[in-house]
Parts: C-alpha cells; sequence; structure tokens
C-alpha cells in the first residue's frame, strides 16, 4: 500500500458505523452527505476494497469492513490518548480517565477515593463503567478504557495485559437484617429465595449460581441479574433478596446497621481484586495518579 488512509477518512467511516447511515453521520459531524460520501470512497480506493454496503436501510459493513472496524479503532483511540497524553504533560492533574470496576469497588471503595481524587485535582475528568471484567474486556483491549479494577479468575486470558493482584476478599450471603431467612444455616434452606446475582458470561461470577444452587434452584426461586448497586441495594432492602458478595461490604457505614450476613455452613470461594491495564498502553500521568490512590486504598482495605 503506497499510502496510508488519513485520520478524517477513519473517523468519518466511525461515525457511519455509529449513527448507521452516511446522511445520519453527516449531519451528525456538520458536513454535506456528499463530502461524507466522497471521503469513504476515497478510504475505499485507498485501501483497495469496500467497506460499506449502501442499502435502504442504511450502510451495512461489508465482511472487509468488519475486518477493519476493530483495528481502525484501536489505531483511533490509541491516537487519541496520545495526544490527551501530551496535553497532560503540561499538567499532570487535568485530563481524562475512563476505568472498570465491578460492584465492590464501585459500592465500597471507589466513592471515596473519587471524592478525595477529584478534590486534589478538580479539572480531571473521570467516567466509570460499573461490570465484571468479562463484560468490559472487549473495550480495556480496544484501549476505550484506561484500567479495569475487579475480580480476576484464570479461565479469562490476560495475556496482552498487565494484572497487579491487589487483595483477597471472603464472600458470604447477605439480606436485611429482618429477611425472615437471615437465620437460615445452609444454602439448602435458601433454594426458593429470591436472588440478586451480578451478572458475567465468564469468570467468578459465571458459574455463581451453581455455588449457590448446589442442588439446583427451588420450584419457587426467583433469579435476576444485574450490575447495577443500586438496584441491588434496593432489591435486599426493600424487596427481600438475598445476594453475593464481599463480607467487607457489611462494614460500610451506610449497610452496616442494615444488612446482615446469613451464616451458612458452605464455604464461599474467595474473590481475587487486581488491578488490569494493557501492556502496550502508555498510561496518562493523571490514570497512573488515580491508579496509585486505588493501591493504597487497598492496602488499608485488605490488610496482609
Amino acid at each position: 500500500m503506497r499510502h496510508l488512509p488519513k485520520i478524517n477518512q477513519l473517523k468519518n467511516l466511525r461515525a457511519v458505523i455509529q449513527h448507521g447511515s452516511i446522511r445520519s453521520a453527516a449531519e451528525a459531524n456538520h458536513q454535506t452527505q456528499s463530502a461524507m460520501t466522497r471521503s469513504i470512497q476515497e478510504l475505499e480506493k485507498t485501501l483497495g476494497v469496500v467497506l460499506l454496503d449502501r442499502t435502504a436501510r442504511g450502510a451495512l459493513l461489508t465482511e472487509a469492513g468488519r475486518i477493519f472496524e476493530p483495528r481502525m479503532n484501536l489505531v483511533l483511540n490509541e491516537l487519541e490518548r496520545a495526544v490527551d497524553e501530551l496535553r497532560q504533560q503540561e499538567s499532570a492533574a487535568q485530563g481524562v480517565v475512563m476505568f472498570g470496576c465491578s460492584h465492590l469497588p464501585a459500592f465500597g471503595i471507589m466513592p471515596g477515593i473519587i471524592e478525595r481524587f477529584q478534590a486534589r485535582y478538580p479539572q480531571a475528568t473521570l467516567t466509570v463503567i460499573e461490570g465484571q471484567l468479562s463484560e468490559l474486556l472487549a473495550s480495556l483491549r480496544l484501549g476505550r478504557m484506561d484500567f479495569f479494577l475487579g475480580i480476576v479468575t484464570p479461565d479469562i486470558t490476560l495475556q496482552e495485559f498487565s494484572e497487579e493482584l491487589l487483595g483477597m476478599a471472603k464472600f458470604c450471603v447477605f439480606a436485611h437484617k429482618d429477611h425472615p431467612l437471615s437465620q437460615a444455616r445452609s444454602l439448602a434452606e435458601l433454594r426458593n429465595a429470591k436472588w440478586y446475582l451480578p451478572i458475567a458470561s465468564a469468570g467468578f461470577f459465571s458459574a455463581i449460581e451453581s455455588v449457590v444452587f448446589p442442588d439446583g434452584k427451588g420450584p419457587k426461586a426467583s433469579v435476576l441479574y444485574g450490575d447495577s448497586t443500586t438496584i441491588a441495594e434496593q432489591l435486599i432492602l426493600g424487596e427481600g433478596y438475598l445476594s453475593v458478595g464481599p463480607q467487607a461490604m457489611l462494614a460500610l457505614p451506610w449497610l452496616k446497621d442494615k444488612l446482615c450476613r446469613i451464616n451458612v455452613e458452605e464455604i464461599l470461594p474467595e474473590g481475587k481484586y487486581s488491578l488490569i491495564y494493557r501492556q502496550q498502553q502508555t498510561l496518562t500521568p493523571v490514570a497512573k495518579l488515580l491508579m496509585n490512590d486505588i493501591r493504597h486504598a487497598f492496602i488499608k482495605y485488605f490488610p496482609g
């Protein structure tokens, strides 16, 4: 290939993919439809392949387009990150950080970290995406997120990532302190309860049903999956749902007088909490500052 695509051509293709048609992409980017069409045609000519099928329903990626899209996104994300990092060199406390975290950090640790961080660096912009690693790994791999904080398990391949172990958390079954099943002593007694469980297609929580229901769910059992801590709190405190999570959550000031641990005889697996980030990705200064705060907080949270 004698010539590489132009950045604006790649950004225009990304806009068409996001908006579903050349017309919508042109309007969103304040361009004429003819200019957007010409840009895509020039990109296709440079690459020597057709990237889009123009149909009455809009623009759809061809097979070549589907191959090209993830690599294009990676290039654009890395370039945008590089530009942001250069701008941050003038002031390490300015910049943008996007990271993912699972429910314990989101619920118990991160609010305090974020509050203190933003007090010190008010010009920094933080975006938190709550979820499990299996759900957020694609965004991390493509460079859309700086790092992930949460549970890591061996069944998720992390060859291109760096992993820093932060601590091991003991898990338990918990409920509202006045729940009628709060005195249960085995998981068998909870087979017909209402449950709110973290969702995951792989990893620690993917097999949680087999842990909670070793003999299968009861005929009256109701299981709801999700990753919203707000919904979890409402269902557990107001609707009589049970859940599974780190014992440390029961010590949170706003929960310790509302929740109780159900002391079942079965031992639940421990959660391995780590920081995950791409090996080939240069972290921005503001991301490094936030990660250092997270490391120090976990040392206090999981001493020893």
